[in-house]
């Protein structure tokens, strides 16, 4: 099996838990004998719900034996200044901070206010305003 396919079998599993529990998967890798899931939710994540998640997916996953060797799992909140990497999350991120780095060598500070098509739109010192994601670099949660 295919790293690609490990990782959609893995996230097809894990998902559905982890909704059932009131959390979005951010990101999940497999890498070595590492499995990393990345969580969030509404308020953010706190160190009893990764210990959680880290329980119940660990049934979950012992239960259908997906990995044939050992491994170790990790869960983890995105962190406060987590970097933005896919363009759905700037709904995920909606009312929150952020640092924006420009291909124009710019920085922008504001407030996510969402993605509309290809434009991410932000509130910067009270004006709205919006930037195309191919004028994005780089985009970092803010605190």
């Amino acid at each position: 099996m295919s790293e690609r396919e490990m990782i959609a079998m893995l996230t097809d599993l894990v998902k559905p838990e982890l909704a059932m529990m009131g959390f979005e998967l951010i990101e999940l890798e497999y890498a070595g004998k590492t499995l990393r899931i990345v969580i969030d939710r509404p308020g953010g994540v706190s160190m009893d719900d990764c210990v959680s998640v880290t329980r119940r997916i660990g049934m979950v996953l012992d239960a259908s034996d997906p990995i044939s060797s050992s491994y170790r799992l990790e869960v983890s909140s995105p962190g406060l200044t987590r970097r933005i990497k896919a363009p759905w999350e700037y709904d995920h991120f909606s009312g929150r901070k952020v640092r924006v780095q420009t291909v124009s060598g710019s920085t922008v500070r504001g407030t996510i206010k969402g993605l509309d098509g290809d434009r991410v739109a932000l509130v910067v010192d009270g004006v709205e305003t919006s930037l195309g994601l191919d004028e994005i670099l780089k985009a970092n949660l803010d605190f």
